[in-house]
Parts: C-alpha cells; structure tokens; sequence
C-alpha cells in the first residue's frame, strides 16, 4: 500500500470530490445546521490544499487559510478521509503537512474548528497536540462546535 500526499488546487477535481462527500456528511450529521457553515468554508479563501492518495485513489484531504489577514495563525479546514481509509494514519500524515506549510509561512499556530458531538475527531486532535479553547470568530457562543488551537515550536 502506496501513500501519497499531493499538495493542489482547491478546483482539483479529487479535492472537490472528496469536499463534496464531506459536505454530505455534514449535511446529514447536522442538517440545516450545515449551511450555516458554508462562508466559512469558502474554498477561495484558502491558501493551500492537499489531497492523500493510496495507491493512487483519493481518499483524504485537507486544506488551511489565514485565520484573520493580519494575523500569525493558519486555520485548519476541510480535514476528511473516507470511511474505508480510516485508521492507516491518513489523517495525521495530512494534518502533519498543513502544519508544516503554515510553520514554513512563518505563523506560528494553527486552530480548527470541529463538531462538539464529534468526540473521536476531538480526541484525534487531542493526540496531535491540540488543545480546546474559547471558541473563536464566528464560532463565539455556538454550542455546535469547538475550537483548537496548537502551537509551533520556533
């Protein structure tokens, strides 16, 4: 088994694909709530995205953007590995990568934001080195989800 990790564009036809099933996971976790969300997760803000390969097939992505433009922070966004790829390390290979790209732009953090019900994911970020905190921007006083923060040794 191959794993690969491609740094692309946010129109790459993988990456929309795999932001498209991720969308529908939300849309069924959460419903309504979801669209809620969108702006947030507007793929022309970001400044980078990755998708992961097994022996050639996507089935993972992730991207980050400034969290703020005057700010020394990357957020996290779009972090997914189909179901059947799960557990084989996928998701800390991609999240190791955008850490790396946000370090190497010279910031000095990065945060996320997830689902409070999500509790495997949360735990999974725990296990990185993230750590909740006050949820942050448009995420202040929503119940729905949490936010993380970790920072980067200089």
């Amino acid at each position: 088994m191959k794993i690969e990790l491609k740094i692309v564009e946010v129109t790459n036809p993988d990456f929309e694909e795999l932001v498209t099933e991720l969308n529908a996971f939300f849309d069924q976790q959460w419903g309504d709530i979801a669209a809620n969300y969108q702006e947030h997760h507007n793929l022309a803000k970001m400044k980078q995205a990755i998708v992961a390969y097994v022996d050639g097939k996507p089935v993972g992505c992730g991207c980050w953007k400034l969290l703020t433009e005057d700010s020394l922070t990357g957020e996290i966004k779009r972090m997914y590995v189909k179901e059947e790829s799960r557990g084989l390390g996928i998701a800390a290979k991609l999240l190791q990568k955008l850490e790396e790209s946000i370090a190497a732009e010279g910031y000095h953090e990065a945060v996320l934001e997830t689902g409070a019900d999500m509790l495997g994911t949360i735990k999974f970020y725990e296990k990185q080195g993230y750590r909740l905190i006050p949820n942050y921007g448009e995420f202040v006083n929503d119940e729905v989800c949490v936010c993380m923060k970790k920072g980067f040794s200089r």
